[in-house]
């Protein structure tokens, strides 16, 4: 195993050489290409209730799939990190800790945005609900009523 250098890199290495092609990179993106649409889509759809008059279920969507859309982004540069890291010649351990830092943060972003998700469904099926008890209640009263 050479000898590494004060911050971990390997005298005499050169910088600057990718060890991903653009091939790889388009192979990335077309991975997370369909959850960034379904994302994109949400976002838009949500953006038109609210426009039309929509509540706080409608933010809430709308606050939870950008969340969803910057983890999936954050999650495409996670795997090229790694590559980097290494041609940059750093240790495997310190590879490995930044690693799972950077990962503990893109899934803490996608977490917090599956929550807003969760609470805007919550919100809206509550609302709902309640709108059709109150229906329900008003039916049985007017039945009673003479």
């Amino acid at each position: 195993m050479p000898y590494l250098g004060v911050l971990g890199e390997v005298p005499g290495k050169k910088r600057g050489i990718s060890m991903m092609g653009s091939i790889d990179y388009l192979m990335i993106l077309g991975t997370i290409a369909p959850a960034l649409a379904l994302w994109v889509a949400v976002v838009v759809f949500a953006a038109v209730r609210l426009k039309r008059g929509g509540s706080r279920a409608e933010r809430f969507l709308i606050a939870g799939a950008s969340l969803k859309i910057i983890s999936n982004l954050l999650g495409a540069a996670a795997v090229t990190l790694l590559p980097w890291l290494i041609n940059e010649g750093y240790r495997a351990t310190s590879v490995q800790s930044i690693n799972f830092g950077y990962g503990i943060f893109y899934n803490v972003i996608g977490m917090a945005g599956i929550i807003c998700l969760v609470y805007a469904f919550w919100v809206k099926f509550k609302a709902r609900d309640f709108e059709v008890v109150e229906s329900i209640n008003k039916e049985q009263t007017q039945e009673v009523t003479p």
